[in-house]
């Protein structure tokens, strides 16, 4: 996660676009996540950790990173191959296309969903000072399935009414839905953290 892809997302040129910016948003979250994780390991030991080892949950964290990194660049293969098939291709060529320009949006949408039920592990058992961290990632997290669900509702009308729109619109919409109240509850958490009088600093 170097200068490099914001370099390249500031060009003008159509890719990386929205779709990988989510992507690397959620990426950005889930390395501020690795980060607390790490210190608390250090500062716990090999006993400690929320309700599994410090060093089990980073395992965890670095695996939907690494998945949102490689959707990062799915999605611009995926906008090549959409316009692509907008311009020289045929039915068959254009349905696979959008197929795979809304599958990948929807899956930086899964990843996210995944590092906020690691986001809500850390945050249960990290030092108070490293919340306001967490928080920051949750809202980098946020931000990125937000993004993902908007370019996926950009691809969607492009799909032909007799096809499978209405399944991609209802999956789209569910997993929004279920994001926003998870998205709740993890925030509420960090933030009803911070707010105990009561808890040591670590």
């Amino acid at each position: 996660m170097d200068s490099a892809f914001l370099k390249a997302l500031a060009q003008a040129r159509p890719d990386p676009g929205g779709g990988a910016a989510a992507a690397h948003s959620a990426a950005l979250g889930l390395a501020l996540l690795a980060k607390v994780v790490q210190l608390e390991h250090r500062r716990q030991g090999p006993a400690g950790g929320p309700g599994l080892p410090w060093s089990d949950l980073l395992a965890q964290v670095r695996l939907v990173a690494a998945a949102l990194l490689r959707l990062q660049a799915e999605d611009v293969q995926a906008y090549f191959q959409l316009t692509q098939a907008r311009t020289q291709g045929g039915p068959i060529e254009m349905a696979a296309a959008l197929e795979a320009a809304l599958a990948c949006p929807l899956r930086i949408m899964q990843q996210a969903q995944e590092g906020l039920v690691l986001l809500a592990l850390g945050g249960a058992g990290c030092a108070l000072h490293l919340v306001a961290d967490l928080l920051v990632a949750c809202e980098l997290l946020g931000g990125a399935f937000r993004g993902a669900h908007h370019i996926a509702r950009a691809n969607l009308p492009l799909m032909p009414q007799d096809s499978r729109r209405d399944v991609w619109d209802e999956d789209l919409s569910h997993t929004l839905n279920a994001l926003e109240a998870e998205w709740q509850q993890v925030r509420a958490g960090l933030l009803g953290r911070l707010a105990c009088p009561f808890e040591g600093w670590g």
